[in-house]
């Protein structure tokens, strides 16, 4: 019997292929591969991914602080592309903000606390570089991030109305984070 390890990392232009396939099953499909590859590229950009490996019962498991700090990204590693994407977020540090601009967690593997520790180490990226506080916009039906927002502290600051398509955002900020 197995069950599954799961380790965030920075991700690098190797990630491209598993972040559009992931951005296929949470998102339908919404950015394409210049979107994401801007973002990799993109020096003011931070995007953290979580892997999912299988492990045997009884291995160690899990997300815990001593995997941090976070890998740095090696494009000739092999490892990248055998581990399974199943999250990723994807930061922009301006000036003193930190805008969270995507949060994703494949549905199979999401209620795991994944999200979490996404956003969390997301935060922990942009204090360590100088960010003073973060936004965010969330789809007003996503009561399940607006949730995790909330619980890390983020507060409602306003509405976009047709943001998303027609639905509305919620917009949120921390100050500080």
């Amino acid at each position: 019997m197995s069950g599954t390890s799961y380790r965030l990392q920075l991700l690098d232009i190797t990630a491209l292929p598993q972040l559009l396939e992931l951005d296929r099953r949470c998102y339908g499909g919404y950015w394409g591969e210049q979107g994401y590859r801007a973002e990799l590229e993109r020096p003011t950009s931070t995007v953290i991914g979580v892997v999912a490996e299988p492990v045997a019962v009884g291995a160690p498991c899990g997300l815990g602080r001593a995997e941090f700090p976070l890998p740095s990204p090696n494009p000739t590693s092999p490892t990248q592309t055998t581990k399974e994407l199943v999250g990723f977020g994807i930061l922009w540090r301006i000036e003193e903000e930190a805008h969270i601009i995507s949060l994703a967690v494949d549905p199979e593997h999401r209620q795991q606390g994944l999200g979490r520790r996404i956003l969390e180490e997301l935060l922990n990226q942009a204090r360590a570089a100088g960010c003073r506080w973060a936004t965010l916009e969330v789809k007003a039906s996503n009561q399940a991030a607006i949730r995790l927002y909330e619980s890390a502290g983020f507060q409602r600051l306003g509405r976009r109305k047709g943001y998303y398509n027609g639905e509305d955002a919620l917009v949120y900020w921390k100050k500080p984070i």
